[in-house]
This record gives C-alpha cells, sequence and structure tokens, in this order.
C-alpha cells in the first residue's frame, strides 16, 4: 500500500455548480478514480448544502485519464510532484460494455441508422438491415461496391467500374439514380441543408458533383468535376452549403467551395495519409485520422495543427463523433477506441477482431465492425 500524499488543485469547465473554490487540498495516492469521486461529491456537498450531488467524475493530469491510483499514474509518467498538481475534472464517462456482436455474411465497410434498426453495407455490396435486438430483417443484394455513404433511407455506392448509384430504401430497395465518374470513387458525401446534392472523392483525387433533381430515367449526369488533391480523396464530409472537407493520400485537408471552385483552405499534415476525417461544428475544429495511428486536432479557422494523439500502432480506418464530442475510432487492430480529447490517451479500449473498418454511434451505443464479419454494439 502507497503511503504518498500529494497537493492538489481541482479545476474545470464545467457549469457553476459543479465548480468549487481553488483552495490546495492534501489527497492519499492511493486513491483512485471512485475515490476522488467520492471527495468530489464531498467537496460540492460541502459547497452546497442544498443540493445533492451523485455525479461520477473522471479526472484529468497532466491530460491523462486517471484509471488507476493517483500515485501509479504520476511514477508512470513521470510527472513532476514539486509544486502543487493541477487535476482537471469532468463528467465521467461509462466504461462500454459489449452488448452483443452480430455476424454478417461478408467484411463490414459502413454502418448506419435506418429509423430505429441498424443498417450495415458489406464489401460483397450486401445491405443488411437488423432490429435493435439484432435480428438480421433483411438483406439486399446489390453490385460489389468500394464505399458507401448512409444517409437516413438513402445509400451512395461507388463501384470498382467507376459508376456510382443512388438507392432508396423503403419496404424494398429501390434504385434511384446510377451514373459515371472520371475514376473510381473512394467516399461520398451529401449536403445535408440540400439532399438533392452529393458529390463523389474519386481515385485521382477529384470532386464530382451530382444533383438528382436533374435524374433521368434513372440516369445522372455529373455537374461539375474539380481537381482538389494531387492523390485519391479517401474521405469527405459535407460541412456547409457550399464547403465540402476532403483528406487525401496526399497528406493534405482541403476546404473546398463548391460555389467558387477553389480551395479555401489546405492543411498539411506532412508525413502521414489522412484516412478519416470529421468537422466539430461547436468549435470549428477537425479531426483527423492517418495511416500511423495518430489522430490530429486542427483549428479550421487558424489553419493550424492544435494536438497530436497516439490511438493505435496499427493504421486508423474511420472516425464518429456523438452530440457529446465524444470520439470513437477504428484500427486496423481490430479494436475501437473511445475518445475525449482533453485527454492525452483514449478513455477506452473496446476489443474486437481481424481488421476494424467501420464505426458509428446510434444513441448511446458505439457500433462497429470489419474483416471478422462481425458487427460489435456496445453500450456506451
Amino acid at each position: 500500500m502507497n503511503n504518498s500524499e500529494y497537493i492538489v488543485k481541482f479545476v474545470t469547465n464545467l457549469p457553476q455548480e459543479f465548480q468549487i473554490s481553488n483552495n490546495e487540498i492534501a489527497v492519499e495516492g492511493n486513491m483512485n478514480q471512485g475515490d476522488l469521486s467520492s471527495l468530489m461529491q464531498q467537496l460540492l456537498s460541502a459547497e452546497n448544502p442544498d443540493q445533492e450531488y451523485n455525479q461520477q467524475f473522471d479526472f484529468l493530469v497532466n491530460g491523462i485519464s486517471l484509471r488507476s491510483s493517483l500515485h501509479e499514474l504520476i511514477t508512470q509518467n513521470e510527472i513532476a510532484t514539486e509544486k502543487t498538481l493541477q487535476i482537471e475534472y469532468l463528467f465521467a464517462v461509462p466504461e462500454p460494455r459489449l452488448k452483443q456482436t452480430i455476424n454478417m455474411n461478408d467484411w463490414i465497410v459502413t454502418i448506419g441508422r435506418l429509423n430505429n434498426q441498424i443498417l450495415t453495407c458489406l464489401s460483397n455490396g450486401d445491405i443488411v438491415v437488423c432490429s435493435e435486438k439484432g435480428k438480421i430483417v433483411k438483406t439486399y443484394k446489390t453490385k460489389l461496391a468500394k464505399s458507401f455513404t448512409i444517409y437516413e433511407n438513402i445509400i451512395i455506392s461507388t463501384h470498382w467500374d467507376c459508376s456510382v448509384r443512388v438507392q432508396r430504401i423503403t419496404d424494398k430497395l429501390e434504385l434511384i439514380a446510377q451514373g459515371y465518374l472520371p475514376s473510381y470513387g473512394e467516399c461520398s458525401c451529401i449536403n445535408r441543408k440540400n439532399t438533392n446534392e452529393f458529390c463523389v472523392g474519386t481515385a485521382n483525387g477529384e470532386l464530382a458533383f451530382f444533383d438528382l433533381s436533374t435524374v433521368q430515367q434513372q440516369v445522372i449526369e455529373m455537374k461539375d468535376n474539380f481537381k482538389v488533391h494531387q492523390q485519391q480523396i479517401t474521405c469527405c464530409q459535407w460541412i456547409r452549403n457550399s464547403t465540402i472537407l476532403t483528406g487525401s493520400y496526399d497528406h493534405s485537408i482541403c476546404m473546398f467551395n463548391k460555389r467558387t471552385g477553389s480551395i479555401n483552405k489546405q492543411l498539411f499534415a506532412k508525413d502521414s495519409a489522412i484516412i478519416g476525417l470529421c468537422y466539430l461544428e461547436m468549435n470549428q475544429q477537425i479531426v483527423s485520422v492517418h495511416e500511423d495511428g495518430y489522430l490530429k486536432l486542427w483549428d479550421s479557422l487558424s489553419e493550424q495543427l492544435i494536438k497530436i494523439y497516439k490511438s493505435s500502432l496499427s493504421q486508423l480506418t474511420c472516425i464518429s463523433v456523438n452530440p457529446n464530442g465524444q470520439i470513437i475510432v477504428t484500427s486496423m487492430d481490430g479494436n475501437a477506441y473511445l475518445w475525449d480529447l482533453r485527454g492525452e490517451v483514449p478513455l477506452y479500449q473496446l476489443n474486437g477482431e481481424g481488421k476494424a473498418l467501420a464505426c458509428t454511434w446510434i444513441d448511446n451505443k458505439i457500433l462497429f465492425g470489419g474483416s471478422t464479419n462481425k458487427l460489435y454494439v456496445y453500450n456506451c
């Protein structure tokens, strides 16, 4: 048992009713996250006796989540304690628990939601609808696909013959339109302000734009085509009415303006390809995931790299963010990692197998899957 003691100062960005006076106090080194959470409840109750505090808290020491005793974290990470130790506290994120696995008949490449059901797209082209309880309700057989994008009941798929297909799920799978690209499509995204518009990122670094209002007899023609990257576009997200965020094997991130047909901003990762992106609307930041296992946080306004995080020893494959700003990323090591970007390391590792290729949030659930044909569903 460790008898060390540390002088600490608790800080937070939580609402005022969860803040305490910034007095320095002594805490025992053998205290863990649960112990400090109980201490925090006592301190808050002492300052606000008329209010009951049952909230659990997480703690960050030098950006590292407390998942052991305080002394173990300090010694393992060689944190200096000559001065007062500052500890940030925030609402606790419960450890995700595996609820179920659902077996598919091929690799899982995209996961989404269809009303209250789970929608998965497989590498053989199958589109599978599952109930919340994990029962396969319907399997639609379609053309072998390179990529899928799901938006509500609309599915955009790109194919090795350079075609792009738009399909709708009602009580059946209906082909809305099919068109062709200058090279095969790697990714696609829909303009959520005008859902007739979508674009496809291609293998030769172009963005190809389409408009569903122009479809004639299930045929759609490419409306515009712009060279954005020097190598293939791996990911894209339509973040504003005229702005598309793209990432590429050329190690750059672009904010492309469709109205002007030009690149507004370009960020350079320098040393690794971008595999996935997400845009954080609240603070106009960008999170990118890379082939070397790193996440990077960017300021889209200043075009500056804010922070680099190491998530995995393997290539990262997909990223998804929930409304609370929590991020899940998948890796070629078969696992998924839950992040709060205020910390230096993932909050939790969610165990899988094979190569994890796709992930998403559905309400308070994390779903991911890949090369083992298994869809993992974790309660969060």
